[in-house]
């Protein structure tokens, strides 16, 4: 007899605790059910039902058995379902939650192509770095800077955000290019300030393989990145964020890149999030698939890692 509808007829007869109650649902009669589940318990060579006159019980082989087996068929249901997905055109309203700056600048540029591969799809997009609960708030996926710790959403690893120290070309020929990082100390430092703490991070460079974390004394704070990165390609001094904010400006030869000997492999992780759920929808599968293709685009023009 087919393995798989053995499976199938002891898990219906250890649910229903009956072979007769199994052999109803199945359609077949009681006597080939009891035949069933002996030949499979022979193959085995264990028992994994108790009989009695009045019903079955699992026995602790049975049980666990029965775990497993649970397992096997809900994956073989969301294969068959992955599949048929697969098949299906995404309808419906997507409703997204972007990385503020990572999102206006990369990925907000090709939202119109995504949109009109899914003609029936419709997209609500916002921008903001706020925490928000995706369930709560009826968020069908978000691309964070940094790691989520909410057990609750599966997180889909797209690239890494590393970190790099620059200036304007401007601001290098008047002050001088630091060769160490204790030279920032006297320089004229432009620094990222968290709204909620008023703390500001501490910049990370690496030496000899050990991370160097150096709180430089900064004259020109702001809260925002996209107004510090206009305030550096002024010349208003030196700075240090993620790579994919001053890449274009470093492209264009607006901003230069220092201290690179000493630049730090740690990195925070781009990342789609999405509540867990049993089957993945077409409309949220289509989203990961269009931001594991624009990462990999990002990756080769060296805007993530």
């Amino acid at each position: 007899m087919d393995k798989l509808k053995s499976l199938i007829i002891f898990m219906r007869s250890a649910q229903y605790c009956s072979f007769s109650e199994a052999a109803r649902q199945l359609g077949m009669a009681p006597s080939a059910v009891s035949r069933a589940v002996l030949r499979l318990e022979d193959e085995l060579g264990v028992r994994l039902l108790q009989r009695t006159t009045r019903s079955l019980t699992l026995t602790e082989n049975g049980n666990r058995f029965y775990q497993r087996c649970q397992q096997v068929l809900n994956d073989l249901e969301e294969a068959e379902l992955e599949v048929k997905q697969s098949q299906l055109m995404p309808i419906g309203t997507l409703r997204l939650d972007l990385s503020f700056v990572f999102g206006k600048m990369h990925i907000a540029p090709s939202l119109l192509r995504f949109a009109a591969q899914y003609p029936k799809l419709h997209l609500n997009v916002s921008f903001n770095d706020r925490l928000i609960d995706l369930i709560e708030e009826g968020i069908d996926a978000t691309v964070r800077i940094g790691i989520s710790n909410d057990s609750r959403l599966i997180m889909h690893h797209l690239a890494t955000a590393r970190y790099i120290t620059c200036a304007s070309p401007q601001y290098l020929a008047q002050y001088s290019t630091p060769t160490t990082p204790t030279e920032l100390l006297q320089h004229r430092c432009v620094n990222f300030i968290y709204p909620q703490t008023g703390r500001e991070p501490k910049w990370k460079f690496e030496q000899d393989g050990k991370l160097i974390e150096l709180s430089v004394d900064s004259y020109l704070r702001f809260d925002n990145s996209e107004v510090i990165l206009e305030a550096v390609i002024q010349g208003a001094g030196i700075v240090q964020f993620p790579k994919f904010i001053a890449a274009k400006a470093i492209a264009r030869g607006d901003l230069q890149p220092i201290l690179q000997s000493y630049a730090t492999q740690v990195g925070l992780p781009i990342a789609v999030l999405y509540p867990q759920k049993r089957y993945l929808s077409a409309k949220v599968r289509v989203f990961v698939e269009f931001m594991t293709e624009l990462t990999a685009a990002l990756k080769r023009v060296d805007v993530v890692d």
